[in-house]
């Protein structure tokens, strides 16, 4: 539920969004989801943010991290072994 023309959201709501959802034990993708944002752009303003507050000597706390069941990685050895292997036969002849 995101329009590429969103309006912006304020740090005040973002970091209030980003504290909930820290409490809650999600992830950026919860922070999206909340945010109603792409997780893309819910990343590009975390970073600004964080940057932000790393002048104020502050660190944003870490969400929790997205687990990786490698799917998308064999998904893309696949393509890889696709595209090697007839190169391969046809330099053997």
């Amino acid at each position: 539920m995101t329009s590429k023309n969103a309006a912006p959201i304020s740090a005040k709501n973002f970091i209030s969004a980003y504290i909930a959802v820290h409490q809650n034990g999600g992830t950026i993708v919860d922070l999206a989801e909340k945010l109603e944002r792409t997780v893309l752009q819910v990343r590009a303003k975390k970073n600004s943010l964080s940057s932000q507050m790393k002048v104020r000597d502050l660190k944003l706390p870490q969400l929790k991290r997205l687990k990786d069941t490698g799917v998308a990685y064999d998904e893309a050895a696949e393509l890889l072994r696709m595209y090697i292997e007839p190169c391969v036969e046809n330099s053997e002849v």
